[in-house]
């Protein structure tokens, strides 16, 4: 099953009690370097200060949410900060 960009970004903007504040999610959806569906996803956080175990924790809450969303797919996390420019796709 695949699942929107659009639908993604719903669900992760729902998700709650998040190790650190993310101001936006910026989510692309495709087929990765294998050809298996995947999903990008951007979380744009608010502090320069997070620590790598917190990044680790949030990144594996997406993921996990991502999964159950998609029926498995495989979510590619990338952490920015909101005030660095953001990908364009």
């Amino acid at each position: 099953m695949t699942t929107s960009a659009a639908n993604i970004r719903f669900v992760l903007e729902d998700l709650q009690y998040l190790p650190t504040p993310v101001s936006d999610w910026l989510v692309k959806t495709g087929l990765d370097a294998t050809d298996d569906p995947a999903v990008w996803v951007w979380a744009v956080i608010e502090r320069d200060d997070v620590d790598h175990e917190t990044l680790a924790r949030l990144k594996d809450m997406v993921r996990e949410r991502i999964r159950r969303e998609t029926d498995g797919q495989w979510a590619y996390i990338l952490i920015r900060g909101a005030w660095e420019s953001q990908p364009a796709f």
